[in-house]
């Protein structure tokens, strides 16, 4: 293989898998002349995550034309109302997820909650919650400690500076965003975190 070739191969953009990439939807809503936003609480049915609290959305398919066309095809699928309902204002800074592959966040906006019918079969309940609030109540911040513990395929032996890489913990922020009986947090705060900012800004 020449340098050419490889100039060539660097230039074509690279197949990826994306079976576990998912898309969802951070929907806004007026209600009585103030924004909400639309929260799931998932089906305690549900294998992943039963009870949890999270945006609409899921698993990016096949005969989906792109992400976006996923988040509104995953909304409508969970909630019920239709697409021409909902409008697309923007995206957001897709997160990598070591368990889930890439999350492509959207921010839309509903004309109205008139025609919910939520998927028992996904969702649990669901709730809003004002932006106001939001903006105005900082989240709780938790702490999670990470342990790196090689595997036991890991050639731990021959890195160097290998006790570096074994044993060793560090410690991660997790913000907990409160409403009444409901806790907002994961990757779901991360995606509203990151919205809430930007808006403030």
């Amino acid at each position: 293989m020449n340098l050419e070739e490889i100039k060539q191969k660097l230039s074509t953009p690279q197949k990826k898998n994306h079976v576990r990439d998912a898309a969802v939807l951070l929907p806004l809503v007026s209600i009585k002349d103030e924004l909400h936003i639309l929260f799931q609480v998932r089906a305690l049915t549900l294998h992943a995550q039963p009870g949890e609290t999270c945006f609409p959305g899921g698993r990016i398919d096949r005969d989906d034309q792109d992400a976006q066309a996923a988040a509104l095809r995953e909304f409508h699928e969970e909630f019920g109302i239709k697409q021409e309902k909902v409008t697309i204002l923007s995206s957001l800074n897709k997160i990598e997820s070591p368990r889930r592959g890439l999350i492509h966040p959207f921010v839309a906006h509903i004309d109205s909650l008139d025609e919910i019918k939520p998927n028992t079969a996904e969702v649990e309940d669901w709730f809003t919650v004002p932006v106001a609030v939001l903006l105005s109540t900082p989240p709780e911040i938790g702490y999670v400690d990470v342990i790196i513990k090689p595997g036991k395929d890991f050639p731990i032996d021959r890195i160097a500076n290998a006790v570096a890489y074994q044993d060793k913990r560090y410690s991660t922020p997790e913000s907990f965003y409160v409403y009444k009986e409901h806790i907002i947090w994961g990757l779901t705060a991360r995606i509203l975190q990151e919205f809430l900012e930007h808006i403030k800004s």
